[in-house]
Parts: C-alpha cells; sequence; structure tokens
C-alpha cells in the first residue's frame, strides 16, 4: 500500500509541475504580446507627432507594420512575422476615422473628425497563432500645437504672401489705423462704416494640409465696440480651390455665428470675446481642416468709441 501511495504522489507532483510550467509559459506569451503591443504605439505615436499625414493618409480598415532601418522607423503596408523566445509573432495595425457628436463626445456615428484618428494594434503569437491581444488607443493632432500669431501691424499693407510668419505688415486694409501706436490697431475714424484689415497668407508649410484648430484675440471692445473675423483657406497659395492645378482663383471666407460649427458661413462671422477661443468646424466648406494656406479678415466697428485689437492667434497643428 505504501509503495502505491509513493507512486501515486510523485505521479501527482509530475502532473503539477507540468500545469504550473504551462502557466508560466502562457504568462510570459502575454507578456511579451504587452511589450511588442507598447513598443508598436510609441513608434506609431512618434511617427503622427512629426507627421499626421504618415497615419492619416493611410488606407482605413487595411494592415499595416512599423519597419525599422538603422535608427529611422517607417510604416508599410502588410504584417510583421517574427519569433522571440520560441515563440511566433503577428504583429499588424490598423486605422480608423473617428466621429463625434455635436458636444464633442466621440461616437460610433456622428461627423467626421480630420484632426482625430483610431489606431487598433492586432498581435496573433503561439503555436497556428491561437493566441491574440489588440491594444486600441486614439491619436489627436492638436496635442502638437503650433500658432501663427501676429501682435503689431506698423509695417503697414502690401505684404501679401504667402509668408510662414506674419511679421508687423499684412495685405489690405481700409479705414484701419495701424501705425499710431505700435502693437495694435483701432478704426481711423469711428463711424459707422466698419474698418476692415485682411491679412497676408499664412504658410503653415504642411504640403498635405495642416490642422487648424481655433482663433483668439487680445484686446478690448470698449464703449459700444463690436470685433468679428472670417477665415479663408487653401492648399493653393492664390486661393484656388482646384488644388494641385491651382488655376487662377479667389479666397473664400467664412465665419461661424458665436463660433457654433453648424451655423457657419460666406456671410457669419466668429465674434469671440477677448481672451476666448474660438474652435474651428471639424467639417463641411467652412472648414479650414487640412490646407496649407490660411489668412484672416478682422472687421471694427462701434456705436461709441473704436475697439483696440493688440494680438490675433491662430493655433494649428502640423
Amino acid at each position: 500500500m505504501s509503495i502505491t501511495l509513493g507512486v501515486l504522489l510523485i505521479g501527482s507532483s509530475v502532473g503539477l509541475i507540468g500545469l504550473s510550467l504551462k502557466s508560466f509559459n502562457s504568462v510570459k506569451q502575454h507578456l511579451q504580446a504587452n511589450s511588442l503591443m507598447r513598443q508598436t504605439a510609441e513608434v506609431i505615436i512618434s511617427l503622427t507627432q512629426d507627421n499626421w499625414h504618415s497615419t492619416y493618409d493611410l488606407t482605413k480598415a487595411t494592415n499595416y507594420k512599423i519597419s525599422a532601418s538603422g535608427n529611422t522607423w517607417s510604416i508599410s503596408s502588410g504584417q510583421e512575422i517574427s519569433t522571440i523566445n520560441s515563440i511566433p509573432y503577428k504583429r499588424y495595425f490598423q486605422v480608423a476615422n473617428v466621429n463625434r457628436d455635436t458636444s464633442g463626445n466621440i461616437t460610433a456615428s456622428g461627423t467626421d473628425d480630420p484632426s482625430t484618428q483610431k489606431i487598433t494594434i492586432f498581435l496573433e503569437y503561439g503555436n497556428n497563432y491561437l493566441s491574440s491581444s489588440t491594444l486600441s488607443f486614439f491619436l489627436t493632432r492638436s496635442e502638437n500645437n503650433k500658432t501663427l500669431h501676429q501682435t503689431d501691424w506698423s509695417g503697414g499693407s502690401g505684404q501679401t504672401g504667402p509668408i510662414s510668419n506674419p511679421g508687423n505688415e499684412f495685405d489690405t486694409s481700409s479705414n484701419i489705423n495701424h501705425a499710431s501706436t505700435t502693437g495694435q490697431i483701432t478704426m481711423t475714424t469711428a463711424t459707422t462704416t466698419p474698418a476692415e484689415l485682411v491679412s497676408s497668407i499664412l504658410d503653415a508649410g504642411v504640403s498635405d494640409g495642416a490642422g487648424f484648430n481655433s482663433l483668439l484675440w487680445q484686446g478690448a471692445f470698449n464703449t459700444g465696440g463690436s470685433v468679428k473675423f472670417q477665415i479663408a483657406f487653401s492648399n493653393c497659395s492664390n486661393g484656388a480651390s482646384n488644388y494641385p492645378t491651382c488655376n487662377t482663383g479667389t479666397w473664400t471666407y467664412y465665419g461661424c455665428t458665436n463660433c457654433d460649427p453648424t451655423s457657419c458661413s460666406t456671410s457669419n462671422y466668429y465674434q469671440p470675446n477677448p481672451n476666448v477661443s474660438c474652435r474651428f468646424p471639424t467639417t463641411g466648406t467652412a472648414s479650414p481642416q487640412n490646407y496649407r494656406y490660411i489668412r484672416y479678415k478682422v472687421s471694427l466697428s462701434t456705436t461709441g468709441t473704436s475697439p483696440t485689437v493688440y494680438d490675433i492667434i491662430i493655433n494649428w497643428s502640423p
């Protein structure tokens, strides 16, 4: 009886060791899979921060892989197949557009947001790739922000552009006092006729188009004053809409009443309060998303004292 019991105990121990090794290998594979997915995510984030279009322009719902050449990472179609610690792995990712509702929340259906993309990384591993893991996250273009900032107009008119920095000049104006005090514009004469200034053509330098996020101005309405804006945008430096032919074109200016993206047209205006950011629409004909050139038109009017504008700031993402 004692010999039989000893055999049973030894057999049970061997079974437990087998189960432990199997469990350990499973955990090891899972940890390695998580590490590989995190590595891919970090590379995608880095490439997208350098160039939004490196992921935005990819065909949606198509498999892509990360490839390395020396110290340089790149994206190409297909799947990466490798073996690490005797474990076979298959790794790839897909890109999807993102919809938002009227409150700006990400939803399954709604309005496409060209400044947000969903990335899903897939990893299949083990014998016959029977095990799998996925990792999903969102990339937002506005995380890598830049500004086109004009704080002085004393250099005067005649600078049409395109230029990367507006400096202290602009294109045209009427009834605008830009020279008496450096660093501000007001109305030359406070009348019922509005004053207007049109900026130079501002070049973001992104050949595939930048993401223009918002408009902000600093200054004061003063007594009875009003300040309102429109913006024009194009991938052609002459304002034409037929890129890349870019034949003779004209700049079309848009505004959105109360910064409401559902009330945008050529007859409406952005009218934010001083120091309050007004976001540009992400869709529709009034949306400046994925354009290279932009310019603003600012209009000043009053029933009393001229308003004063010190700074005009357009926030954008490459």
